[in-house]
């Protein structure tokens, strides 16, 4: 029988590639090579593997990976798009022995929510409503906030582990629903204006900080955190035209 610390850890593996397994269903993933200073980042006694994909079409993939720390087990997947008008979609779930905590959020970094766009953001959240009964994980009011219109935020235990991973897919496969009904950007200047967006998004969480982004850069530094997330985590300076 498994450990709780070998049950996270294949929760986390389970997690990661069923989330790539359904993104490669319908679009081509290209792995990216990371720069070597990034590859593995260590974080208050925590090292993180970490993967980077282009999503030909979509954006930026970011997958990172802490399965071994005593402390906490972690894992992310976040999806910045820069094609369409869609939102950035994040995930972080988090394995303190029996105790989870697990936040599916998306993020409106867009000029223009239109009628098709608010439709979707209405599926996010009839989706959180579907789980309403899990304990909701208390959280702080913070800038973020003016730009997070869902925010499914779990405290839970084992036996939630698979409601918990269901939340992901489903959101997931609403996401790639709504990236397959919504128009690519009709001119340089709609794909430039997104950048825009992600980019100055990119440039606040350094600036202003948040709770994850502030433990980056006390472990790495204000400067070495930009870089991080322009080159690889959000990845705006590989889409930059």
């Amino acid at each position: 029988m498994n450990t709780i610390f070998e049950t996270n850890q294949q929760r986390i593996d389970d997690r990661m590639q069923q989330g790539l397994e359904l993104l490669q269903a319908h679009y081509t993933l290209k792995e990216r090579t990371i720069p070597e200073e990034f590859k593995t980042l260590k974080i208050q006694n925590m090292t993180f593997a970490i993967q980077q994909f282009e999503i030909e079409h979509v954006g930026n993939l970011l997958i990172m990976k802490c399965k071994d720390s005593p402390m906490m087990q972690m894992d992310t997947f976040t999806l910045m798009p820069y094609f369409k008008n869609l939102p950035l979609f994040s995930t972080d779930y988090m394995y303190m022995g029996e105790k989870r905590t697990y936040l599916n959020e998306i993020y409106s970094l867009t000029d223009c929510q239109d009628d098709l766009y608010l439709s979707y953001i209405e599926k996010f959240k009839q989706n959180k409503e579907k789980h309403a009964s899990l304990p909701d994980m208390p959280s702080k009011p913070c800038w973020q906030d003016e730009v997070r219109p869902v925010c499914t935020a779990k405290m839970t235990t084992p036996d939630a582990d698979e409601e918990n991973i269901e939340i992901f897919l489903e959101n997931l496969k609403v996401f790639m629903e709504m990236e397959q009904n919504t128009p690519v950007f009709a001119d340089e200047e709609a794909y430039q204006k997104k950048w825009l967006q992600n980019k100055a998004y990119t440039d606040r969480l350094v600036d202003e900080g948040g709770v994850s982004t502030d433990v980056f850069k006390q472990a790495l530094g204000a400067e070495k955190t930009r870089e991080f997330f322009n080159k690889v985590f959000f990845a705006p300076d590989l889409y930059k035209k």
